[in-house]
């Protein structure tokens, strides 16, 4: 990496309303400056890259070739997330893309192959693992608090009305409703809870999931049941719907030796609060802790938050998912 003074560069690719969260949390990081923002909106760019001293483009290939760029930061519709990563990665540019990290397996794969090749970094911006509930509670895991884990119930209720963008609306560009919006924040945490008391990666062997579109915001998947089943006899179950006027978002972990379970800020040991300083904005937070870990990564200081290939798992178990409640069947990974 030829960044100055230590500093990762980075060039933020697409400048809408998560860009502009994720500016925010850059305030928060060190090692990290923003010298690009680019969008296809000149305005939408210039906006971005005032507060940051950074150059405004519309013009992709223009970052790519900018000796001043380190990584990029993908926050573009969904369906460019592949285009746009591969072609960052055959520029020698490490890549974080915001999530889901592609429409489908195939597309997330060759996001894969093409940061082998180039010998980049890829990374997911699955930001839920940097929440400081969600850290806490993969801490006490691994540290055997309830022993191995029996079973992790996922709920995410709450009521859309409207969608933020009109591109969420469109099949082809999201993907869908819960899938790809939500979905892909809580099934990779599910997995990466999974995963703590072992060190070794989740992967189902069976995925069953019930879908069905009951929201006006979108007619794509906004109710539904999902079940991932491990051969181990562990399990993970998801149920969700965004039609519903009262809230809950909460993670159950069903051990061998106890419960654990993290409702908003709040970690419980058996249901007792586990005391733990948190922050005022979970969420604001997690993105700049997002953004201390890929630093630290591409400084090899430690690992990425949430590698492309270990993503593929997610990709996947989506794919599987779509397919099963088409199908009225559970499908084998």
């Amino acid at each position: 990496m030829s960044s100055t003074n230590g500093m990762i560069r980075m060039a933020m690719i697409g400048c809408g309303q998560i860009a502009r969260a994720h500016l925010k949390a850059l305030d928060n990081v060190p090692g990290i400056c923003v010298t690009w923002c680019q969008d296809l909106n000149q305005e939408r760019a210039a906006t971005a890259a005032g507060p940051c001293n950074a150059q405004a483009t519309t013009d992709y290939g223009h970052v790519l070739a900018a000796p001043d760029v380190d990584a990029v930061f993908i926050c573009l519709p969904h369906h460019l997330h592949e285009p746009f990563g591969v072609e960052a990665a055959a520029a020698g540019k490490h890549v974080l893309v915001e999530k889901p990290m592609a429409m489908n397996q195939t597309e997330a794969q060759r996001m894969v192959d093409a940061a082998d090749r180039a010998g980049v970094s890829l990374c997911v911006g699955q930001s839920t693992r940097c929440m400081a509930g969600m850290r806490q509670a993969h801490a006490l895991l691994a540290d055997g608090v309830i022993g191995d884990i029996r079973h992790i119930m996922y709920q995410r209720v709450f009521f859309v009305e409207k969608l933020s963008t009109e591109w969420r609306r469109v099949e082809g560009e999201c993907g869908g409703l819960y899938l790809s919006i939500f979905g892909s924040h809580d099934v990779d945490v599910a997995l990466w809870l999974m995963s703590a008391v072992t060190g070794a990666a989740a992967v189902p062997a069976r995925v069953w999931s019930s879908l069905r579109a009951n929201s006006q915001a979108s007619g794509g998947d906004s109710d539904g049941v999902l079940c991932l089943d491990f051969d181990d006899g562990r399990l993970t179950t998801f149920q969700f719907s965004l039609c519903s006027r009262q809230n809950r978002h909460e993670t159950l972990v069903v051990g061998a030796q106890g419960t654990l379970s993290v409702l908003g800020n709040e970690v419980r040991l058996n249901g007792e609060l586990v005391e733990a300083q948190m922050p005022a904005n979970v969420y604001a937070d997690a993105f700049s802790e997002q953004l201390r870990q890929f630093v630290a990564a591409l400084r090899g200081e430690g690992p990425l938050p949430a590698p492309g290939r270990e993503v593929l798992t997610v990709v996947r178990t989506l794919d599987l998912a779509r397919e099963s409640a088409e199908l009225g069947l559970p499908r084998d990974f």
